[in-house]
C-alpha cells in the first residue's frame, strides 16, 4: 500500500525539497508506508530516502536531517479495520438509528489503539500484525478481554476463531508490549468466580499489563435480536466493590499498584464515597469513565469561583447517576454564595432510562428539558456530553442548543 499526501507543514523540509500535495507517499528506506504510524517510525532516521509517486512517473528524495525533525507530512486518512466480533453487549448494535454514522462503526483496529485509546479484541491480528507491533513498538494498546477463560469468551463476544486471549496477551507482554485492559462485567456472565480468576491471570502479565479496569455493561432501548442480559444492579455493585479493595491491597502488596480500578458508574450506583486521585494513579483509562467523577470534584472548586460573576439563577445539567453528587456540592456551594442553583436530572429518552450517565445525554433530550422547565439565565452542561469536535451524541452543538432554546450555555 502507499498513502497520498493530504498536507505539507509550511517551511518543512518536505516543503523545501519539492514533495507536493496530493503525491503518494510510497516509501521510506524501502519500507512501504501504509499508514500513519509507518510514516513516523520510519521518518524519523537521518538518512532518508523517499519514494514518491507523482501522476504517472516516480521520484526518488534523499535527504540529511536531525533525528528528532519531522518531514511535515499530513497523510489521508487510514482506512479503519472492522471488528468481526459480535458481542451480546455491543452498544454499537443498541445505537440509535438516527446517530450519526461515525457512532455506528466497529473498529477493531490496533493502530487506532495505540494513537487514540481505542479498545481492540486481538482477534482480528494476523501473524504480520504481530510483527508490525513488536518491531515498531506500538504500545500501550487498549485490550478489551472480560474473561481469561477462552470458551465463555467466544460465548460472550461470539467470534469463530480461535486466538486463546492468555497466550496472545502473554506474548505481547514477553515483547515489551505494555497494555490497558478492559472487562465489560455482564451479571451471571463474566462476575463472581470467573471475574476473580480472569483478574488475577491478568494481574499475572504486570508490570507489562499496566491497568485493569472493571465497566458495566450498557443496555438501551434499541437492543433487538440480542441476548437478554442483566444490568448491574446495587449489590452486584456494593459486592464488587468491596471485592476490589481487597484485591487491590493484595496487587499494592505484590506489585506496588492496586492495578484492578473500577468504573465511576459502581460507586455512584452504590452511593459509595468515589476514591481520591491515588486510586487511579495516572488516570489511564478516564476516558474510559474511569476517574471523570474524581476530576470533576477535583476541579470544582476551581469551577465554582467562576460563579461569582453570575447572581442570577443558574441551573446545573446533569445525569440522574450524577444527580446526588451535584446537589452536595451545590448546597455546599450556596452555604458559602450567595447564588441561586437549580439542578436538573434529565432522563435519558434518547437511549432509554437504563442509561443514566452524563456522557451518554443527548442534546435534544437537553432542549425539551430546558423548553419544559425554567432554567434561569445560565445553564452549565456537563463537559463530557460533547466530543472532542463539540458534538453531543446525536450531533448537536452548543450553538444549536442556544438556538433553539434562547439560554446561554456554559461549559461545567
Amino acid at each position: 500500500m502507499s498513502q497520498k499526501i493530504k498536507n505539507i507543514a509550511k517551511n518543512s523540509i518536505s516543503e523545501k525539497i519539492g514533495i507536493k500535495i496530493s503525491d503518494i507517499l510510497i516509501s521510506i528506506n524501502n519500507h512501504r508506508i501504509n499508514d500513519i504510524i509507518d510514516y513516523k517510525f520510519y521518518q524519523s532516521d537521518e538518512n532518508l530516502r523517499i519514494k514518491i509517486k507523482r501522476n504517472d512517473s516516480q521520484k526518488i528524495f534523499t535527504i540529511q536531517k536531525v533525528y528528532s525533525e519531522n518531514l511535515g507530512l499530513e497523510l489521508c486518512e487510514m482506512k479503519v479495520r472492522k471488528c468481526n466480533c459480535n458481542c451480546i453487549f455491543c452498544f454499537v448494535d443498541q445505537m440509535h438509528p438516527s446517530a450519526r454514522p461515525s457512532l455506528k462503526i466497529k473498529d477493531d483496529d490496533f493502530r487506532l489503539s495505540f494513537l487514540y485509546g481505542n479498545f481492540i479484541t486481538l482477534t482480528n491480528l494476523r501473524k504480520m500484525d504481530y510483527q508490525r507491533i513488536i518491531e515498531q513498538k506500538i504500545s500501550p494498546l487498549y485490550v478489551s478481554v472480560h474473561t481469561i477463560n477462552e470458551n465463555l469468551r467466544k460465548k460472550i463476544m461470539r467470534y469463530k476463531s480461535e486466538i486463546n486471549i492468555k497466550k496472545k496477551l502473554k506474548f505481547l507482554a514477553k515483547n515489551g508490549i505494555q497494555m490497558h485492559t478492559q472487562i465489560v462485567l455482564i451479571p451471571e456472565w463474566n462476575d463472581g468466580i470467573e471475574l476473580k480468576k480472569t483478574l488475577f491471570e491478568l494481574a499475572e502479565l504486570y508490570p507489562a499489563v499496566q491497568s485493569i479496569v472493571i465497566v458495566p455493561v450498557g443496555l438501551t432501548k434499541f437492543r433487538q435480536n440480542l441476548p437478554n442480559i442483566n444490568l448491574v444492579d446495587v449489590n452486584l455493585a456494593k459486592n464488587l466493590i468491596r471485592n476490589s479493595i481487597r484485591w487491590r491491597k493484595k496487587f499494592q502488596k505484590k506489585f506496588g499498584t492496586g492495578l484492578v480500578t473500577l468504573a465511576d458508574e459502581f460507586f455512584l450506583m452504590a452511593n459509595e464515597q468515589i476514591p481520591e486521585d491515588v486510586y487511579y494513579d495516572d488516570f489511564p483509562q478516564i476516558e474510559n469513565g474511569v476517574g471523570m467523577v474524581r476530576k470533576f470534584l477535583s476541579n470544582w472548586e476551581i469551577f465554582s469561583k467562576k460563579l461569582k460573576n453570575y447572581q442570577k439563577a443558574i441551573t446545573i445539567i446533569t445525569a440522574e447517576l450524577m444527580y446526588p453528587i451535584i446537589e452536595n456540592l451545590v448546597k455546599k456551594l450556596q452555604i458559602n454564595q450567595n447564588i441561586r442553583i437549580n439542578i436538573l436530572a434529565i432522563e435519558n429518552r434518547y437511549f432509554g432510562e437504563t442509561i443514566t450517565v452524563t456522557g451518554l445525554l443527548s442534546g435534544s433530550d437537553v432542549i425539551k428539558n430546558i423548553n419544559a422547565n425554567v432554567c434561569g439565565d445560565l445553564i452549565l452542561l456537563p463537559k463530557n456530553m460533547f466530543n472532542e469536535d463539540g458534538f453531543t451524541i446525536d450531533d448537536k452543538t452548543i450553538s444549536d442548543l442556544k438556538g433553539e432554546t434562547g439560554k446561554k450555555f456554559l461549559i461545567l
